[in-house]
């Protein structure tokens, strides 16, 4: 593929020391993982997530909180 965005990237990353090539090339890996991964929701994430959509605006709670209470939920830790 020759396109004007890859003459662009390689125009920039000529020079580019091998430490950040070599960043850039997981970025696009990661990139090009998450575009073939199927993420799905389990019924309880979708209940908790239902369960959200219906609360008042006055229920509703800081992001920073909601995020500490699905890490320790799903993640098992906190920051």
């Amino acid at each position: 593929m020759e396109s004007a965005t890859l003459k662009n990237i390689n125009k920039i990353l000529k020079d580019a020391p091998e430490n950040i090539l070599e960043r850039v090339l997981g970025y696009i890996e990661g990139i090009l993982d998450d575009e073939k991964s199927e993420f799905k929701l389990s019924d309880e994430q979708k209940k908790s997530l239902q369960k959200i959509k219906e609360r008042s605006y006055q229920q509703h709670t800081e992001i920073d909180t909601f995020l500490n209470e699905m890490n320790s939920k799903y993640y098992n830790y906190s920051e």
